[in-house]
């Protein structure tokens, strides 16, 4: 699971640049941006409490006085660890907003590329599940399907 941070971006890259030529003069910066976030909220989602340093010092990522990180460059993209009732942030949760629903699409598919399984697929949002036992992550993708310009969001948490 270490790895897939360092393997992600170019897989990520290329099908969002490679993905449609429709819409090829589109700035992928912000699906970019949104998948690495996903995949480092996957890693940093913690039964116990998210871990946070995953962005803390990081040139992409912008710390804000309220605890959410934002992508750098000014990106549209948000990095929040909602609390629990208890007060324990367990979940890592990017929102974003895309250019374009093809770029939506774009990302579902560089997804399953990466993670080299179908979602299941559910009313609001797509979910991946791996690994097992007491290392068992998921990645919840809630799309927007009304929207020219989706805001969508990406869940990590962990079982």
């Amino acid at each position: 699971m270490a790895a897939l941070p360092k393997l992600f971006l170019p897989a990520v890259i290329a099908a969002a640049v490679l993905g449609s030529s429709a819409n090829a003069q589109e700035d992928p910066s912000a699906l970019v941006r949104a998948m690495e976030g996903a995949t480092t909220c996957v890693l940093a989602a913690g039964k116990k409490g998210a871990d946070r340093s995953k962005f803390d010092g990081s040139a992409e990522w912008e710390k804000q006085d309220d605890g959410s990180y934002l992508a750098a460059k000014g990106l549209p993209v948000k990095v929040t660890f909602p609390a629990d009732p208890d007060g324990v942030s367990r979940i890592c949760v990017v929102e974003a907003t895309l250019p374009s629903p093809d770029q939506q699409k774009q990302m579902r598919t560089a997804f399953e590329v990466l993670l080299k399984k179908k979602p299941i697929e559910q009313k609001d949002s797509l979910v991946w599940m791996f690994g097992g036992g007491s290392n068992a992550r998921g990645l919840q993708f809630f799309t927007d399907n009304s929207s020219d310009q989706p805001k969508i969001r990406l869940i990590g948490a962990a079982f």
